[in-house]
């Protein structure tokens, strides 16, 4: 009889346990669906600018000719050799320019949540960020922001298209 007590007891918190270990999250991945356990996804977390980096906001960033936008590989943050090569040739033209201000862009392909995609973008915006700001551009005139998969360059499911979308660009303004 205490056995069967126990048993009973112990039923609802087994049900519960087992409930809770089929949680999945699908992503979209394009032709196939990739479906991960949420609890070994990866998760990105959303990181402050600082005070001096909000009061760079504002106002009408543009593109300049001859400073180049970065790729990222699949689902990193990290700078490839192609992009240090690029972000030192970009730093050598923002560095005499002490009248600008610079606003590093962080962008993702169309694949993965919009929370994953805005502090994915975030994350590479800031690794190009810390890059300038070790080739000598001055950081109080460096400002990030992210737009996750808000403003792809291209639309296709392709390879080659998400791999245009997943980038960093540096504009411009005039203080």
């Amino acid at each position: 009889m205490k056995n069967r007590l126990l048993i009973l007891a112990a039923l609802p918190l087994l049900t519960l346990g087992f409930a809770s270990c089929g949680n999945k999250n699908v992503k979209k991945g394009g032709a196939t669906d990739m479906i991960t356990d949420t609890a070994t996804s990866p998760t990105l977390e959303m990181q402050e600018s600082t005070d001096t980096e909000a009061g760079l906001r504002g106002g009408e960033f543009v593109s300049q000719e001859n400073i180049v936008t970065i790729n990222f590989d699949y689902d990193t943050s990290v700078l490839s050799d192609a992009a240090r090569q690029a972000l030192q040739n970009n730093a050598a033209i923002l560095k005499p320019h002490k009248d600008w201000v610079i606003m590093v862009e962080g962008h993702c392909d169309q694949r993965g949540t919009i929370e994953y995609n805005l502090a994915l973008g975030q994350k590479r915006a800031k690794e190009a960020r810390d890059y300038y700001i070790r080739l000598g551009v001055n950081k109080n005139s460096l400002g990030t922001i992210s737009y996750g998969k808000e403003k792809t360059l291209c639309e296709e499911e392709t390879d080659a298209c998400w791999r245009t979308n997943r980038r960093a660009e540096t504009k411009v303004k005039v203080k």
